[in-house]
């Protein structure tokens, strides 16, 4: 943009600071993470381009095509052409030489500036000679143009070396103690600027990792960067004994003339070059001497070596260097300690070549007197703010930390002014007037304000610690009188080699003041004077009157800030004691937060104190006639555990090391007024769909002083609890349960608030099939499924499971969906199959699908395995039903076409009889209020009389009858089962008649009776008394329930005769009562001991396992012992099914054996039993579950 013209003086003219100047020069110097490179510029952007505007038309552009020859010693021939444009407007043309650095061991040893050589040429002449010049000395030379209105830019700078005026003596003496020279300190005093050539090139020990962008970017001083690395000495001999071609030993020498790309292949050598600089210094160790192998094998060998004989304490570790040889591979290393080292992995018979490198201690250079961390260490700041405490602090730090440590920013402002006053330096890097309070370590407002020009004062900051003195230490007060004072101080410890910083006198001064000034912070008191003394005396001082007094370092470059402050009485005559001076008072006291029961206090630190100093704050809080001090090394405080709406009196004093500060401004305050929690009902994300196993954002909000603590219950279950006003707390997989969200919020004071929403947890739909319905040809059936589905589902029937074959809706099926009413989620989806066919016979799919996925469940339909349809008929007619009442037989007894026909009354029994098919619905009847008097009709047999139970019962038996028609089996019957499908076992009673007589009677008197159950439909008896009568039964059961029992069979031995029990004219009757007793007493009790006999029928071996045997279900009030299932037989009476244990049978390996009449076990009989009455309590609960029955007792 300067297009090759010299812009400086007009910026100069028109007030751009230096600064902002880079512009004018043709240069830009642009932002980096550091925070001093963010230099404000913005209002002297346009000033500077009005210069280059007009400029551009007066002034030339740089001379071209310069080139140095050394013709001697002293002289050297520099050489140009005209400038490109406006070459005709040159007056004259002026070569600079400036002197770089010289090998003269008295010229560097009087630390002398650089001095500068300057001719002037004609504008016709295209080259000039400098003489006077010093031999063996490096220059660098620039051209410019100049006309009457200005000049051009210098042109590119040359460097070049005179020629040698003999030899120079090499150091050959070793340094004792390891210390690096100040090479840093060497190239800024010699003219390099660049950061980052002062970073890597003029360091010794960063040299190794220079790289091409480097010497680009460094290559104008080059020759000030490594005459500095050499430090006096020529490293040549270092270098080419490691190998460093030729054309790179100037960088060793020091004697670099120009960078060129031909020198870029040394930067392969930096390693090398930065080792023999460091061995020049004295300060790398020798090396490691007779490396052997101690022991050679095919595929391993043992190396040792010796410590270096030079300065072996600083070597830390070795690097052992390996390569096969000619394979063209890189060395391989191996890090120890110490020797020896064991190299494996090696090829048989192969060369390898190794060598030994020591590596040293980590050198560092030289720091400056001021440390500014330990200056953030001790003013207590926290440790996570420690990257800020920095000049070198980055812009990606400050904007992470920002907010975390803005209580922070006074104590590390304070800490970058270093006791220094940087006013006059702010003030000309054009620092606007409000924030140069900043110069001095001192906060007045909002740093953000000024957060532009970080830059420019950060960079007067570090400028400053290096050439302004330090602030004095231990102010005090050796004696008092009336009209005097004496006061001592102790200088700051400084790097005795900078004299930059060095205090040359010290100014003190004092000033009266009273009782209400005495609490301002003055910078510059009424009265001064100087002293180059470290102790003074104030004379001529009014009596009894209050000074205060500060003493400040005054150096070559600037003034340092007051470490202390004194106030002291005239009045005083204790001259032998000593006043330390102390730190000015904390300043800008101000509430930053508060609430109903707290109050933050923040200040600003002091603005005299000494950088070093640990300060500690004391807070003194009053509220009513209390007192609080509360002490902190941070720059605020929280005062908690207050009441609401109260005032509060708080001020602060800084204490130092050896004085504490006047009091800070008092600040008033006061608290909130307590509200009592106020909550908002939940917000929950997303607000449309929340799906099963995905997950939600819920944010309560709350108000409410102080501040509510907020607790979220999800599903009931507490969640989270935080003292905030809002609190976002994010679900992960959300299950169905959680959909009452619930905010509470409590504060302490009032009635705390809850506020709770429901939402609508979408998720797959999930089915419930209704498994396997049986039922006749002709009948109508439901197959049902409940769906349960958020959003709502699309339902629909298949016959195939795949999808392939739907139902389709009309004719025989009907299909429909129906919404639970309390349930939104829960729908149940039924298909009616009008009439039952063959065809519909088989398996059917439910299938629901929504958005968030789908399920599919088979139901199933069976044909009943029932006698034909004319059953009923039959039995009507065995039973001699009238033919007037015959119309009630058809294929379900049809009960209401005669429940209105007085003539029909006697034949109930009989319809009830065939309505029972031979099952026992006594179950379902008593569940359904049918009272006991009516409960032999559910299990078809008479009652007597019949009126009141066929007036008030008979829809309601029959309901029974129809509801449990495909549920119960009927009894065996010449070995063919009702409903076998629905059979899970069989009990089969059997005992021996008594020969004299076959009357059912004497097995009602106590006769053994043994029982077993089955699975199948045949069982093996065994143990049988050859020529005795034995009758037997059987009933078949299942989960809901059981048969009567079958028709007895009597059977001997002797001739293999069996006799069917129906001869007998009373045995039916008599087995027909005891075992509807039975059936009623065994399904009770085994509703209380069936999780226990669940366990030993799993494990029954020979036998079956009822897994929820409801004939068992008989109420028996006694304690009751089942038998575990496993084929053994019992001993009890069939006819009373009494649930006594029996131990009168034995099985093995599924083989019942029995014992007869007079068995060999008195257990098998059982007492004689009776029928008794119900009691009262039997009563009240006759017909809800299934007691007050008349009961067996013994």
């Amino acid at each position: 943009m300067a297009d090759g013209r010299n812009h400086v003086p007009c910026c100069v003219e028109k007030g751009i600071p230096d600064l902002c100047q880079d512009m004018c020069r043709g240069e830009y110097t642009p932002f980096t993470d550091q925070l001093k490179s963010r230099v404000s510029c913005v209002q002297h952007t346009l000033p500077g381009l009005q210069c280059i505007l007009d400029n551009i038309q007066k002034l030339p552009s740089e001379p071209q095509s310069v080139s140095v020859e050394p013709l001697t010693e002293r002289s050297l021939q520099v050489s140009w052409s005209p400038p490109e444009r406006l070459a005709k407007t040159v007056d004259y043309y002026q070569i600079n030489a400036t002197r770089l650095h010289s090998f003269d061991q008295d010229s560097l040893a009087n630390s002398t500036k650089d001095s500068l050589i300057s001719i002037r040429a004609s504008p016709d002449q295209s080259s000039a000679i400098i003489s006077n010049l010093e031999p063996f000395t490096m220059y660098t030379v620039t051209v410019s143009a100049h006309n009457g209105f200005g000049s051009s830019l210098a042109s590119m700078r040359i460097r070049a070396l005179t020629l040698e005026n003999g030899v120079v003596n090499k150091q050959t003496s070793v340094a004792v103690v390891p210390v690096l020279p100040d090479v840093r300190g060497c190239c800024m005093k010699n003219g390099v600027t660049h950061r980052t050539c002062l970073d890597k090139m003029c360091d010794p020990v960063k040299a190794d990792f220079t790289e091409v962008p480097d010497l680009m970017v460094c290559a104008p001083w080059a020759n000030i960067t490594f005459a500095c690395l050499a430090n006096k000495m020529d490293h040549t001999p270092c270098c080419k004994a490691r190998g460093i071609p030729d054309g790179c030993l100037s960088f060793c020498s020091g004697t670099v003339k120009a960078i060129n790309f031909n020198q870029f292949k040394c930067l392969q050598y930096m390693s090398d070059y930065s080792s023999c600089l460091l061995q020049g210094y004295g300060v790398l160790s020798g090396p490691p001497s007779k490396l052997k192998a101690v022991l050679v094998d095919p595929h391993y060998v043992v190396l040792e070596w010796n410590p270096p004989k030079i300065l072996p304490d600083t070597v830390v570790s070795y690097h052992l260097h390996y390569r096969r040889l000619g394979s063209g591979e890189e060395y391989s290393v191996i890090e120890r300690e110490q020797s020896p080292v064991i190299v494996e992995d090696l090829e048989a018979g192969q060369y390898y070549e190794a060598f030994v490198v020591a590596r040293e201690i980590q050198l560092e250079q030289a720091t400056p007197a001021y440390n500014m961390s330990a200056c953030c260490h001790a003013s207590g700041l926290l440790p996570q703010c420690a990257p800020l405490c920095s000049y070198d602090v980055k812009m990606s730090d400050l904007q992470k930390l920002g907010n975390t440590c803005r209580g922070q920013i006074g104590t590390i402002v304070r800490c970058s002014a270093g006791g220094r006053n940087h006013s006059p330096c702010c003030a000309r890097r054009a620092v606007p007037p409000k924030c140069q309070s900043l110069c001095r370590g001192v906060i007045t407002q909002s740093p953000a304000d000024c957060l532009p020009y970080a830059g420019n004062i950060i960079q007067c900051f570090e400028e400053g610690i290096g050439h302004i003195p330090s602030p004095v230490e231990d102010l005090h007060v050796t004696s008092v009188t009336n009209t005097s004072i004496s006061l001592a101080w102790v200088p700051s410890e400084v790097d005795p080699n900078n004299t930059d910083i060095k205090a040359s006198d010290y100014l003190v001064q004092y000033g009266k003041v009273d009782n209400m000034t005495m609490y301002e912070t003055i910078i510059k008191l009424e009265n001064e004077i100087n002293t180059t003394e470290t102790e003074i005396e104030l004379n001529n001082l009014e009596p009894k009157a209050l000074y205060r007094i500060t003493v400040i370092a005054r150096g070559l470059h600037g003034t340092s800030l007051p470490s202390s402050m004194l106030l002291i009485n005239t009045s005083r005559t204790d001259s032998a004691s000593t006043v330390y001076g102390a730190p000015s008072p904390p300043h800008s006291l101000s509430v930053s937060s508060h609430s109903a029961t707290w109050i933050t206090v923040a200040w600003q630190p002091p603005e005299f104190s000494h950088p070093h100093e640990t300060i500690t704050y004391r807070v003194i809080h009053k509220v009513a006639n209390n007192f609080t001090v509360i002490d902190t090394r941070l720059l605020w405080v929280r005062i908690a555990n207050l009441q609401p709406n109260t005032q509060h009196i708080i001020y602060v004093v800084a204490l130092g090391a050896k004085g504490t500060s006047l009091p800070s401004e008092t600040l008033v305050a006061w608290t909130d007024p307590a509200l009592p929690a106020f909550v908002d009902p939940p917000t929950v994300h997303p607000s449309d769909i929340i799906s099963e196993g995905g997950s939600m954002t819920i944010l309560c909000l709350a108000l409410g002083n102080p501040a509510p603590t907020i607790s979220l219950y999800v599903g009931g279950h507490l969640v989270r609890q935080d003292t905030s006003r809002h609190m976002i707390t994010v679900i992960h997989n959300v299950t169905t349960d959680m959909e009452h969200i619930s905010c509470y919020a409590d504060n302490g004071y009032g009635i705390p608030m809850q506020a709770s929403k429901k939402v609508n947890i979408s998720f797959a739909p999930r089915i419930q099939a209704s498994g396997i319905t049986v039922a006749s040809v002709g009948e109508s059936v439901d197959l049902k499924c409940t769906v349960r589905a958020r959003p709502i589902p699309k339902t629909m029937f298949w016959r195939d499971h795949d999808g392939r074959i739907p139902v389709i809706q009309g004719g025989n099926f009907d299909m429909s969906m129906r919404n639970d009413v309390d349930d939104t989620s829960l729908y149940t989806m039924t298909l009616t199959i009008n009439k039952l066919t063959a065809q519909e016979v088989g398996d059917y799919f439910c299938h629901a699908e929504n958005a968030l996925g789908s399920s599919t469940r088979a139901v199933s339909v069976r044909i009943r395995n029932t006698a034909a349809s004319s059953n009923i008929s039959e039995c009507c007619v065995a039973q001699n039903v009238s033919s007037a009442c015959m119309s009630a037989c058809s294929f379900y007894i049809d009960i209401e076409s005669v429940i209105d026909r007085p003539e029909c009354l006697v034949d109930f029994d009989k319809l009830m009889k065939c309505a029972a098919d031979g099952s026992d619905h006594r179950g379902c009847c008593a569940s359904k209020d049918v009272p006991r008097r009516c409960l032999n009709w559910c299990r078809g047999e008479p009652i007597s009389p019949a009126g009141v139970c066929a007036l008030q019962h008979t829809r309601t038996i029959v309901g029974c009858f129809q509801e449990n028609r495909e549920r119960l089996p009927g009894p065996p019957q010449n070995l063919h089962v009702q409903n076998p499908h629905t059979v899970e076992g069989y009990r089969v009673f059997w005992h021996d008649l008594e020969p004299i007589t076959d009357n059912l009677s004497n097995v009602i008197s106590g006769l053994g009776t043994s029982r077993l159950d089955a699975k199948e439909t045949s069982i093996k008896l065994e143990a049988l008394k050859p020529n005795v009568m034995y009758e037997l039964v059987i009933k078949a059961g299942n989960h809901f329930g059981a048969s009567v029992l079958s028709e007895p069979l009597r059977f001997t031995l002797g001739d293999n005769h069996i006799t069917s029990a129906s001869q007998a004219s009373n045995a039916g009757v008599i087995s027909g009562i005891i075992a509807g007793i039975l059936a009623i007493a065994l399904a009770i009790a085994a509703l209380v001991i069936m999780k226990k006999r669940r366990v030993g029928q799993k494990q029954a071996n020979g036998g079956v396992a009822f897994e929820n045997p409801s004939y068992l279900r008989e109420m028996n009030v006694e304690h009751v012992q089942i038998p575990a299932v496993s084929g053994t037989p019992g001993t009890t009476d069939w006819r009373q099914e009494s649930l006594h244990a029996s131990t009168g049978a034995s099985t093995t390996n599924g083989t019942v054996a029995t014992t007869g009449l007079g068995g060999h076990d008195n257990n098998s009989v059982v007492p004689m039993a009776t029928e008794v009455n119900p009691s009262l309590y039997e009563e009240l609960k006759l017909g809800h579950d299934r007691a007050g029955f008349k009961r067996l007792v013994s």
